[in-house]
């Protein structure tokens, strides 16, 4: 770009804005060298842009608004358009060709360059638009589906409607079919009573006798009642204990119009006056160990120390380590308050599934819902006593897995239930579950509750664990 032989106003005014832009920068210990370095032009040409002997074109503009705002010094929106605007004026008035020249074709890339960001826009806008018309046609195909499937639901459920009307018909022609089998029922009920009457004379009058039933084997067990009787014809357990299978001896045979035997329910009754001793676990025997071993210890030290004048109070200590072991140990001492805390009890067996009851209430898990059944001891103490209860494991998938349990029939009820009993089985599916604690059990009462738990539940039962 040619200097101008004169300096017009024009230029003068839009050398004074660049001085004004740069009066902060240079006012605060800049220097114009730092400014020509930035903005790539000499110290001379920097010089004459701000004298006005040489018209500044729009780039430097831009440079310097670069530099001064790096060094934190912006110009703003409205000196830039300033700026901008003397700049244009300056080119104008500028009588140099050359000058011109260079403001026009700045002017046509800027032009050039607005037209570029134009035609972007306008491409962006019809793709946007295309994008647009497509989802409407979507949208517009998705109606047109949904009202093609609103026909053809109205259309079933016409139909449905006319399907119902004749299963409707059907129904009621199967009722009155139903009523007429009923009182074709009635009747034949009273033609067989009739024959059964008539057939009852003959064998009266012939003398024929039923046959009886096999004796009933009767087993008495202190502490425990245990009954087997035929399902539609129990009877109640009594406190004193027996055992029984069967009908006794002498008791006269059913009639042959009875019907025939079906399998007999089991039952189990504890009075609650048992000896704890015969059907709980000390939980101090692991403590009474440690005494006899400390009593053995103290008197072995007393009687090495015996010939050097050992005092008394060992021996005096190691006795009483040794009888309050030997207590605790062997179980020498009635457990009264355990005796009198663990109540009367029933576990009942059938087909339907197991049954347990106590004074306070009961429970019943339906053979289907239980998956293992085990005898062992509750880990919860009784007064220092684990009482030895049947544990259940249920299925998950059953309803009796989605109820709470409740405390085991014959726990104490003024003490909390054990851990398992205070969340839902199905929560913790290999949680043993106690639901009744057992009574008293020798052999032969063990596997008779053993086959009848397997016999009414199809479970093998685990040992004592």
């Amino acid at each position: 770009m040619s200097t101008a032989k004169g300096i017009g106003p024009e230029a003068a005014a839009y050398a004074a804005a660049l001085r004004a832009a740069v009066h902060g920068f240079t006012g605060r210990g800049g220097t114009q060298k730092e400014i020509a370095a930035s903005v790539h032009v000499s110290p001379a040409a920097l010089s004459r842009y701000l004298s006005g002997e040489r018209i500044a074109p729009r780039s430097f503009i831009a440079a310097l608004e670069t530099f001064l705002a790096q060094r934190g010094r912006p110009f703003g929106a409205k000196v830039r358009a300033r700026l901008d605007e003397l700049c244009g004026l300056a080119h104008q008035a500028s009588r140099s060709p050359a000058v011109q020249l260079a403001y026009l074709k700045g002017e046509l890339a800027r032009v050039q360059a607005e037209k570029n960001a134009g035609e972007a826009e306008l491409a962006a806008l019809q793709e946007h638009a295309d994008q647009l018309a497509a989802q409407l046609e979507q949208a517009l195909r998705q109606a047109r589906r949904s009202e093609e499937e609103r026909l053809a639901l109205e259309e079933r459920v016409a139909d449905q409607g006319t399907n119902l009307q004749h299963a409707q018909t059907y129904t009621r022609q199967l009722q009155a079919e139903l009523t007429k089998l009923q009182q074709q029922v009635i009747v034949i009920q009273r033609e067989v009573k009739v024959l059964r009457d008539q057939n009852k004379h003959v064998v009266e009058e012939e003398g024929t006798a039923t046959p009886g039933s096999g004796p009933r084997v009767e087993t008495t067990v202190s502490g425990v009642s245990t009954q087997a009787t035929a399902s539609g014809g129990g009877s109640s357990p009594s406190p004193g204990g027996t055992f029984g299978h069967g009908n006794k001896e002498g008791d006269t045979p059913p009639s042959q119009h009875a019907p025939p035997p079906q399998t007999p329910a089991y039952t189990v009754s504890w009075t609650g006056d048992e000896d704890p001793r015969t059907f709980t676990k000390n939980g101090l025997a692991i403590p009474g160990g440690l005494l006899l071993v400390a009593a053995f210890a103290v008197l072995y030290m007393a009687i090495q120390g015996s010939a050097k004048d050992n005092p008394a109070w060992a021996y005096t200590t190691g006795l009483i380590f040794l009888v309050g072991g030997a207590v605790l140990c062997g179980d020498m001492i009635p457990p009264d308050k355990a005796k009198s805390a663990i109540t009367a009890r029933t576990l009942s067996l059938d087909a339907s599934g197991l049954t347990a009851s106590d004074t306070y209430g009961i429970q019943h898990f339906a053979r289907t819902s239980i998956k293992k059944i085990s005898i062992h001891h509750i880990s919860e103490r009784v007064n220092k006593r684990a009482p030895l209860a049947l544990h259940l494991q249920l299925h998950w998938w059953s309803p009796d897995a989605h109820r709470k349990s409740g405390p085991p029939a014959g726990w104490p009820l003024e003490r909390d239930p054990p851990d398992a009993c205070n969340r839902q089985p199905h929560t913790s599916p290999d949680t043993w579950v106690p639901v009744c604690v057992l009574g008293p059990l020798t052999e032969p009462d063990r596997t008779d509750l053993k086959n009848a738990l397997a016999l009414h539940l199809k479970k093998r039962v685990e040992g004592i664990r």
